[in-house]
This record gives C-alpha cells, sequence and structure tokens, in this order.
C-alpha cells in the first residue's frame, strides 16, 4: 500500500495518451465548430497555450462541484486566471463549449481575494512567490486549483499541477499530478479514470 504523500504505482503504458485522447476530442469538436463541419481534427494544429486550455477543460470535465457552488442552474462555469495571462486569445479555443451543461466565463484576478468566485483557478507562473499565502487564502474554497509550477503545488495545497513529460522518442508531453485531500477538503469529486493518469497522486 502507498503511504500518504509517496508516488502512487505508475499508471499503464500509454495511459496518458488516453487522456490526450480526451484532449483531442475536445480539439476535434472544436474544429468542426471552426471549420463547419467541412474539416476534421486531423491536420488542425494548436499551440502550447491551446493545448493546454484543452487540458483545463477536461479537469473541469471530469470534475464534480456541490451544487452550492452554484448560484442556479443558469450560472455559469468559471474559470480564473490569477496572475499574468498565460493564455491570450488562445483561451478563446474554449469558447461555445459547455462544462456539464454550462456556458464557461473566463475572469482575470490580480489578487486571491477576487479568485474565490470562480470554479477552476489557474494560478499563473508570476504568482508563484506568493503561492503558499494564495493557497491558504483560498482555504477550503470549492475551487480546483490548478498551475504550472516547477515544484511544491501539490506539496502546498494545490489541486492539480500541469508538469512536463518526456515521452521515449525524445518529445515532450504535458502531464500532470494531483492532490487528492486537498481536493476532498475543497468538496471536490475527482474521477477515477483522471486519477488514474495521473503520474503522481497524494493523498
Amino acid at each position: 500500500m502507498t503511504s500518504p504523500g509517496q508516488n502512487r504505482a505508475a499508471a499503464p503504458p500509454g495511459a496518458f495518451g488516453l487522456f490526450k485522447l480526451l484532449a483531442l476530442t475536445a480539439v476535434a469538436v472544436c474544429a468542426v465548430a471552426v471549420c463547419a463541419g467541412q474539416a476534421s481534427a486531423q491536420g488542425v494544429k494548436f499551440n502550447d497555450a491551446q493545448r493546454k486550455a484543452l487540458i483545463l477543460y477536461n479537469f473541469a470535465k471530469f470534475t464534480e462541484w456541490p451544487e452550492s457552488s452554484f448560484a442556479d442552474q443558469k450560472a455559469p462555469f468559471v474559470i480564473g486566471i490569477l496572475g499574468k495571462d498565460p493564455f491570450g486569445k488562445n483561451i478563446d479555443i474554449l469558447k461555445d463549449k459547455t462544462i456539464k451543461g454550462r456556458n464557461i466565463k473566463v475572469k482575470y484576478f490580480t489578487s486571491p481575494d477576487e479568485s474565490t468566485n470562480c470554479h477552476l483557478l489557474f494560478i499563473s507562473k508570476s504568482e508563484m512567490e506568493n503561492l503558499p499565502q494564495i493557497l491558504k487564502q483560498l482555504g477550503d474554497s470549492s475551487i480546483l486549483t490548478t498551475a504550472e509550477a516547477q515544484d511544491d503545488f501539490i506539496k502546498h495545497e494545490g489541486i492539480i499541477n500541469l508538469v512536463p513529460e518526456r515521452q521515449p522518442n525524445g518529445t515532450e508531453t504535458v502531464g500532470f499530478e494531483v492532490n487528492r485531500l486537498a481536493a476532498e477538503k475543497a468538496k471536490l469529486k475527482l474521477d477515477t479514470q483522471l486519477l488514474r493518469l495521473a503520474k503522481n497522486v497524494r493523498s
């Protein structure tokens, strides 16, 4: 049995490929919308920022929020970006998509005080020096905290951290690690499939 804080058993070969397939499914939907059904996702290229936006989208699709997180059935799903925006117009790849039937709204924050009214929060690299204070200030709010931190994000109770993953062929893709206990404290339920695909699950 894996002790708390240790890496779980490695995911089976090709597991992250399955998660990439989920992201590509979202890409396919977007490509069809953009090209009016006349082009497939194959051959359509997306930059790193667009791919990361789609990964965040899939994190949200495989997470359950308590009903109290939304004002009503028509309330949007809010993606927050705290600090220097790394996406720019690339976040528009999520335009017209929905999460659990809710329209997506992107908000930009300069302080953690402002960011408590969102569902998924991406903490930019510009905020890493203040990371412990930011996560402490968010407390147990039902916010799926995400980042692309070099280290210590999940140790400081962040929930999902994007990490580089070197492939056998020498290419680099994006993997992720999860703090399951932090998710539970935030009253968020992460799909078991998502947990299986993580490189590291801290519990």
